[in-house]
Order: C-alpha cells, then structure tokens, then sequence
C-alpha cells in the first residue's frame, strides 16, 4: 500500500475554498473591473468638460 501524500492529493476544498467562495471572487474582479472604468469615464468627461468651458 502507498503512503498517502498530500502534494499529490490537494486540491481546492482542502484549503476551505468552495465554489461558491470561487464564484464571488470572479464577479468581485469583474464588477471592481466595470467600476473602475465608469469611474474613469466619469472623471475623463467631467475634465474634457472644464477645458470646454475655458475655451
């Protein structure tokens, strides 16, 4: 019988990590991802504005 060797046998759940854990990882990523670019348009047109108005 071969010694039971946790290099080979690890996998995700054996650190506590679930799908759902996964999950909520991957939308926290894609939803900071969307914000900070609508906060980057935000503040790109609020700026493209004041040059306008200076002109």
């Amino acid at each position: 019988m071969d010694p039971f060797d946790p290099a080979i046998h690890y996998g995700p759940n054996d650190a506590g990590v679930s799908a759902f854990s996964i999950a909520i990882v991957v939308v926290a990523l894609l939803v900071g991802s969307w914000a900070f670019g609508a906060l980057y348009g935000l503040i790109s047109n609020y700026l493209k504005g004041n040059k306008q108005n200076e002109e």
